[in-house]
Parts: C-alpha cells; structure tokens; sequence
C-alpha cells in the first residue's frame, strides 16, 4: 500500500508537469507524430480517403454491413500505410548507398576521413529502426481487423 505522504509527494509533482502552456510549445508538440508522416492519419486527404473507400469495398464489398465495412477499412489504411513505410524505407536506404559506395576496403585511409560516414548511416539505421515500428504496427492492426472480419463472415 502506498503510504500518505508518497501520495502528497506523487500530486505536488503532477502539478508541476503540466505540459506545453506556450502556443508555440503547443504547435510544436502536435507536430511530434508527423516527423516522418506516416503515422498520421491521411483520411482528410480527399485522394487518401478514396483511395481507402475503393480498397474497403474490394474487401467487403459496397452493401457490406457497418461492422465488416470498418474492419475493411482499417484493412485498407494498413495496406496504405505498409506503402508509405515502405517506400520511405527505400529512400533511407537509398541515401545510405552513396556512403556505401564511397567506402573502400582499403586500411590505409585515415580515421578522420570516414569520420563522417557513420553519422550519416547511423542517422539512417535510427530511421530504419522507426519505420520498422511503424510497419510492425501496421502490419499488427491489419491482422487483427482481418481476424475480425473473417470471424464475421464466417458466422
């Protein structure tokens, strides 16, 4: 059991961590899951939300009913997603090939020479390591909604 005083310890700090309170601040923060922009929701996209209606009715069809029209859905914004992450991914990886050209199996070269280099590719194995995220995410709700739906039209 926590004691009393950890608990007047625990709300005098929560009122000291507040969050942004500046507008700038605000702005700043509500940009946090757009850095890479594929964790956004696209669907206010007039082409995206097509694209996404005319992928749902393949699944399921036009007179599919509501519960099976939203799995199709979230099947749809996956596949979407998997896209983007994936083509994203090409284009990190594609800046990672011109280090990877530049570098030589030659031991002579000088430390400061290949200084630079592994920043750059580090900066782009960190990238890698989000999009990874982002895709095992997509790939995670994909499977689920398809669960679902499958268990629907089975009944």
């Amino acid at each position: 059991m926590t004691s009393d005083r950890k608990i007047a310890t625990n709300r005098r700090n929560s009122q000291q961590s507040t969050g942004p309170r500046s507008v700038q601040a605000k702005q700043r923060i509500r940009r946090n899951a757009l850095r890479h922009g594929i964790r956004a929701l696209a669907l206010r996209t007039p082409a995206i939300s097509t694209e996404v209606d005319r992928l749902a009715s393949a699944i399921c069809g036009k007179d599919a009913d509501p519960a099976d029209r939203e799995q199709a859905l979230l099947i749809a914004e996956s596949e979407l997603v998997l896209l983007r992450v994936r083509a994203a991914r090409v284009e990190v990886i594609e800046q990672m090939v011109p280090f990877a050209a530049t570098q030589k199996p030659d031991v002579t070269r000088s430390a400061s020479v290949s200084l630079h280099e592994p920043a750059n590719n580090l900066s782009c194995l960190k990238q890698l390591v989000t999009l990874d995220g982002y895709e095992r995410r997509a790939l995670s709700r994909r499977k689920r909604a398809l669960g679902s739906l499958l268990r629907t039209t089975a009944r």
